[in-house]
């Protein structure tokens, strides 16, 4: 390692991960992929078995403790169910480093409510992740909370970086417009997938090959979408030929309700992700 390496090794801030579920080890395997120092991060978690595996898998330190975990840390990344956050707070609470950023990945909870468990003044960033940030590919959308500066926003997009696309967002009422578009958007893909594979079995395809094809479609053309600098309206155009199988597929689908039924579905996942935060407020 360089001097200079090391000395960057050193100064890294010390992140605590708080739950080491498939959001927390996602987050683990973010910051080491990114360079983040093995030294300078700690998780905890209370399921033996699990907490080992963590440990050997990313090299980090592990404990069941979380006011141990957060001794000394100047991040904390809170990744627990949404209905274990408050009992997680008190442990926080205990151990936390005055001026310590923390995150939060749990769905529905607002920034008020940590702010209102911690020591006054907590910076809070609230995240809202999806599940391709397992495979490097995820959309998460980051949002200040009161006390939280843009060197605090800056810091949390540098731990998410190496899950994919991190974006601010300026009011945290827009967190769940987040959650309906990219939060549950992949269960809008894989249905989406099912539905057109089912429609090729239907005109003679092989389920597995239907499933391959679809796939792999939308795959490329996200793909085509992102680097082409085009917009999805440009390249629908491009596809589809005055005449052709393409347009008469897309007026079908148009006359029974596409776009309203896609609406439908993004209008229900607020609805239920404001419903959640205030049920899970108390």
């Amino acid at each position: 390692m360089s001097d200079d390496a090391r000395t960057e090794s050193t100064q890294a801030p010390r992140i605590a991960v708080i739950g080491g579920g498939v959001m927390g080890g996602t987050i683990l395997t973010a910051l080491r992929v990114g360079g983040w120092p093995e030294s300078r991060i700690v998780v905890a978690e209370r399921d033996g078995g699990r907490r080992a595996a963590l440990a050997e898998g990313h090299g980090v330190e592990a404990t069941a403790s979380i006011s141990d975990a957060v001794e000394g840390a100047e991040a904390i990344v809170i990744a627990v169910k949404p209905q274990d956050a408050a009992e997680t707070l008190e442990q926080i609470s205990s151990a936390y480093k005055p001026g310590a950023l923390v995150m939060t990945v749990a769905a529905g909870l607002a920034a008020s409510f940590y702010e209102e468990r911690l020591p006054e003044g907590a910076p809070v960033v609230r995240c809202m992740p999806n599940t391709p940030a397992i495979v490097a590919h995820g959309a998460t959308a980051i949002c200040a909370g009161a006390h939280a500066s843009q060197e605090h926003l800056a810091l949390a997009g540098a731990i998410l970086r190496a899950t994919g696309l991190v974006v601010a967002v300026r009011r945290e009422e827009q967190i769940d417009a987040v959650t309906a578009v990219s939060g549950s958007g992949p269960a809008y893909f894989y249905a989406v997938v099912e539905a057109l594979a089912e429609a090729g079995v239907k005109q003679g395809l092989d389920r597995v090959l239907a499933t391959q094809l679809a796939a792999q479609t939308f795959v490329g053309a996200a793909r085509l979408l992102k680097e082409s600098g085009d917009s999805p309206t440009v390249l629908r155009q491009r596809v589809s030929s005055p005449g052709g199988t393409t347009i008469a597929a897309l007026e079908a689908m148009e006359a029974a309700g596409l776009a309203d039924v896609i609406a439908a579905g993004a209008d229900a996942a607020a609805a239920r992700s404001r419903e959640l935060g205030e049920e899970l407020a108390g």
